[in-house]
């Protein structure tokens, strides 16, 4: 299974943890046999850079959007990211003075750590607002779906006709581009039949309404099939739609893999022998 649930968030995150990875690999390298922790500045501007420019898209984000969540849940992230940061930077040039400075350690860990789980929660929050859009398209569709059981005339078909198209072309669309971001290929057929399926079902269903309205504007037996075929067409689309909605979000990223990277940290540190020199 793949460590993360969209190729955005992949490509993302998975160069942050590197780097990251590389921080504390040159820290240990430093600490072992009581050497000095060689000088992190530049390493840890690169990570400081990489993170800045995401939190600064991401409040570019705040400001603009209409999503509440997204302006509830984005800032607590940004505080968590930039003081991670802090604590980075200030771990480097702790060790600029002193290479055997058991705060700097601590301070190195504390914001390796805290930029991992703090930018995790960032591209989260911001890929659920994206899901958001898509469920509320999708339950814009449910809802005209309804409105089949009051068309009556040729008339009101056709204007039902006009008024579902836009939508089904638009929550397709969205369909097909969230499904090419996943990562988890299960998922990704799991939503690509559904919509495969709701297409299919679209012409079946004007099919259906028209001869409903015929058989009911023409007073022939029959009525009741009609009836039946169009309700059971609404409810099989509709039965798809809410499949498809449950799927978009099912977040089934390998946790215990990331998990493990944000840990990786605190079981490198816990290798590290006794010194002396670190006063440990």
């Amino acid at each position: 299974m793949p460590v993360f649930h969209t190729r955005t968030i992949e490509s993302i995150l998975e160069p942050v943890a590197q780097q990251i990875s590389h921080l504390v690999i040159m820290h240990e390298e430093g600490e072992v046999d009581g050497k000095a922790i060689p000088d992190l500045t530049a390493p840890v501007a690169a990570v400081q850079a990489a993170v800045s420019n995401l939190v600064r898209v991401g409040k570019e984000t705040v400001q603009t959007t209409e999503d509440q969540i997204l302006k509830r849940d984005m800032p607590p992230a940004f505080i968590k990211v930039e003081n991670a940061c802090t604590k980075l930077v200030q771990a480097a040039q702790m060790l600029q003075s002193d290479p055997y400075s058991v705060p700097a350690r601590d301070y190195l860990i504390d914001g390796s750590r805290g930029i991992l789980s703090g930018t995790s929660d960032l591209l989260l929050t911001f890929d659920e607002a994206e899901v958001r859009k898509i469920i509320r398209v999708c339950k814009g569709i449910l809802e005209y779906l309804t409105v089949a059981e009051v068309v009556e005339t040729m008339e009101d078909l056709v204007t039902y006709t006009k008024n579902l198209g836009p939508g089904m072309t638009k929550m397709a669309k969205m369909i097909d581009e969230r499904q090419q971001e996943l990562t988890h290929q299960e998922h990704r057929v799991m939503l690509v039949n559904s919509m495969n399926t709701v297409k299919e079902l679209l012409p079946v269903l004007i099919s259906a309404m028209k001869i409903f309205v015929t058989t009911k504007n023409s007073k022939n037996q029959g009525i009741e099939e009609a009836l039946k075929n169009r309700n059971f067409t609404v409810e099989k689309m509709s039965a798809e739609i809410n499949e498809i909605i449950r799927v978009l979000q099912l977040t089934s990223w390998d946790e215990d893999a990331w998990a493990s990277k944000v840990s990786f940290i605190g079981e490198k540190m816990s290798k590290i022998p006794n010194s002396p020199i670190l006063g440990v």
